[in-house]
């Protein structure tokens, strides 16, 4: 059996095969499974957005619907667009009212589009989950009490309500969601929730189905990508139905009809006024070839589309042609968008804990995310979720958890996913989904050359039948692969970070001295990265040398709880998990890899004391030597292992002459960019796109 395979490697990762053949297979949910209630422990902050422009008739009824939610855990952002009537009053006299939650912010000029406050709002917010509360409009008290619930799924990126359409005073109902959505085969009685892929063929791509921002609650993007500010500046009406869109991609949609949205209809709505105008017609050609980049959108869903504008067209403009009308929006100039798009990617990780194997997928995720793919999570749960590195993920990426789901082909179809990326051997022989449309890619981080070789026979024909293409990091890696079959489908990618500012950690914050000589060693703490060791390197090397050295180390795991108790120090400094690591290697003198992993490969740790600006000390194993060598010489230095053991003696010795030999360890510090450069994200996603287009074209 290929899970018992599995079990002797992936031991070294935490010790998981137990959790992997028990917890995930015995509590399987539905993805679309219906929270009941909010768990008392579920208590995400929301940022409530009411952008205001001359609506302070409205203001009122607006504001008591927010302060009076049921659910407490928010914050109010009043922003004013430069006001001519009594909302400037209004707004200041609930911000006294309401101080310990709220934030009033006034434009000294009209910005000139409702969008461009949606985007202030959206870069104030700090909470998790946002709500656009439109100041004209008003809802029921328990809206965010309800809606919240659906984000406990960390695949729902946006859930919804059902609308009244109100005018008059006092308010009358004129229509409803119900009404104006009855033409879809969706429940609109019963709560429900559904893949965003699903829901744009069988809904979204015809009609906009939240047609008041006003009832929606969802995720905080937290800021707006450079196409749609664009968009945003440019359109008057349909520039929420493309947010919708981006936002919701790859993931899942939540509604409920058991809270009210009051949208109100008056002759100031800008919707109202511009569907009576070309542009109407302009921008919802716009929205389509949009919607057509960014989804898989079938032939039916578009001529329906089609059909349904030309119907509003012949209401409003009976006497106009069909010329004309072609002329502002045709099928026509919306297709060839279809071509355009980019896969969707089901990026498959281990666990989202610390390690370059479990980080990795995250930052390509992210950045693939950026270049328009479709990108869903899938959190394996071989360990447990490390906050610090969940927050590294795109929040407009969407997380499935392998413990609480149950994975088959339905689901894999009902998401859209057109590829698998996995980075983990385990993930990699675990996948149980066979699907005829969709393609596996693995990353191989340093695990199948630890394959038992009585058991190498059977991995390599699963590979050979599951796997499409094959991405390795260090020649060592390919070495089990012996089947020429799967050799002409392997190609070598090195691996690259994300540049990102860095802020030094101030020393005496740390409680260290300028003068001394700095060491920082990151990893998973597991015997095999070499803490214990580093430790007595170091212990060694102070008696040695006449610049005092000390050693940061940080990372979480059974050895941190093990040393932290014997051998913290006045020169030995536990900091635990830290997601800015970066900061740590800067204000460092020399970051330190001293693995005998034998799994280590292609370290992403190394790349990040790279991009800090600082030289490495490490064990010479899997690729570290060509990482840290240029033109120049090594950026750093590098030290054998003898049996696999570290030599810590050895290693003492390097301690010593770099924090004493000023002019060696320089040598080794204007080597540093050259080596940095070597690590371009750029490049290595588009490598990563070539290998998917060819997985694809199987």
């Amino acid at each position: 059996m290929i899970h018992q395979i599995i079990k002797p490697f992936t031991s070294i990762a935490h010790h998981i095969s137990r959790k992997f053949k028990g917890k995930i297979a015995s509590e399987p949910q539905s993805i679309y499974e219906i929270p009941r209630a909010i768990p008392q422990d579920f208590k995400p902050k929301i940022s409530i957005i009411v952008p205001n422009y001359n609506h302070a008739p409205f203001l009122k009824a607006r504001l008591d619907s927010i302060y009076s939610q049921t659910y407490s855990n928010f914050e109010v952002l009043l922003l004013d667009d430069c006001s001519t009537d009594e909302s400037d009053k209004i707004l200041k006299d609930y911000l006294h009212r309401f101080p310990q939650n709220t934030t009033y912010h006034v434009n000294e000029k009209n910005s000139g589009s409702v969008f461009h406050q949606w985007k202030k709002g959206i870069e104030l917010a700090t909470g998790d989950f946002i709500w656009i509360a439109e100041s004209d409009d008003y809802s029921s008290d328990h809206f965010l009490e309800e809606l919240v619930k659906y984000f406990i799924n960390e695949a729902v990126m946006l859930a919804f309500c059902r609308t009244d359409f109100v005018t008059g005073s006092p308010p009358q109902k004129i229509w409803t969601t119900e009404h104006y959505l009855s033409s879809f085969k969706i429940d609109w009685k019963n709560t429900w929730i559904k893949s965003a892929h699903k829901l744009v063929n069988d809904a979204w791509a015809i009609k906009n189905i939240v047609p008041n921002v006003s009832s929606a609650l969802f995720r905080n993007p937290k800021k707006i990508d450079s196409q749609l500010e664009h968009l945003w500046s440019t359109l008057k009406l349909y520039g929420d139905w493309i947010f919708y869109l981006k936002l919701i991609q790859g993931g899942l949609v939540a509604y409920s009809p058991h809270v009210t949205n009051f949208y109100r209809q008056h002759p100031n709505n800008t919707a109202t006024k511009i569907q009576q105008l070309d542009i109407y017609y302009r921008e919802q050609e716009i929205t389509s070839q949009i919607m057509c980049q960014l989804y898989k959108v079938s032939h039916e869903a578009l001529q329906h589309q089609a059909m349904e504008v030309y119907k509003h067209w012949k209401e409003h403009r009976g006497n106009s042609t069909r010329d004309e009308f072609s002329k502002l929006y045709n099928l026509d100039r919306i297709t060839p968008e279809c071509s355009t798009r980019k896969s969707n990617i089901l990026m498959a990780a281990y666990a989202i804990t610390s390690g370059g194997g479990e980080t990795f997928p995250i930052f390509l995720a992210n950045k693939l995310k950026l270049k328009g793919h479709a990108v869903t999570f899938l959190n394996w749960c071989g360990d447990k979720t490390e906050s610090g590195v969940r927050n590294m993920l795109s929040p407009l990426i969407p997380v499935l958890e392998r413990d609480k789901i149950t994975l088959n082909a339905d689901l894999i179809e009902d998401l859209g996913i057109e590829l698998v990326h996995s980075h983990h051997a385990s993930v990699d022989l675990g996948f149980p989904v066979d699907h005829p449309h969709v393609r596996r890619v693995i990353t191989m981080h340093g695990m199948y050359e630890m394959v038992q070789p009585r058991h190498l026979p059977e991995v390599l024909a699963h590979l050979e039948k599951h796997i499409d293409q094959i991405v390795y990091t260090a020649q060592k890696n390919i070495t089990p692969i012996t089947l020429p079959s799967l050799k002409d489908k392997s190609i070598r990618i090195d691996n690259a970070l994300p540049v990102h500012e860095i802020n030094p950690v101030s020393r005496a914050e740390l409680g260290i001295p300028e003068e001394d000589f700095l060491i920082c060693l990151v990893s998973r703490a597991i015997p095999e990265k070499g803490w214990a060791e580093a430790i007595a390197a170091v212990a060694l090397a102070r008696k040695r040398s006449h610049r005092k050295i000390q050693l940061l180390i940080v990372g979480n795991g059974r050895e941190y709880n093990r040393l932290r108790t014997r051998y913290a120090s006045e020169f030995i400094h536990f900091l635990g998990f830290k997601s800015n690591v970066r900061d740590y290697f800067a204000t460092s003198d020399l970051g330190l890899i001293p693995s005998r992993f034998k799994g280590e490969s292609f370290p992403l740790v190394l790349i990040d004391c790279l991009f800090s600006g600082k030289p490495v000390l490490a064990s010479n194993i899997g690729e570290i030597e060509e990482m840290l060598l240029t033109e120049e010489g090594f950026a750093g230095e590098l030290f054998d292992l003898t049996n696999w053991k570290i030599p810590v003696k050895a290693l003492a010795e390097s301690m010593t002459k770099l924090a004493n030999n000023h002019d060696y360890y320089h040598s080794l510090l204007k080597r540093v960019p050259l080596a940095a450069e070597k690590f371009s994200l750029e490049n290595m996603v588009l490598r990563y796109e070539e290998v998917y287009r060819k997985a694809l074209a199987i």
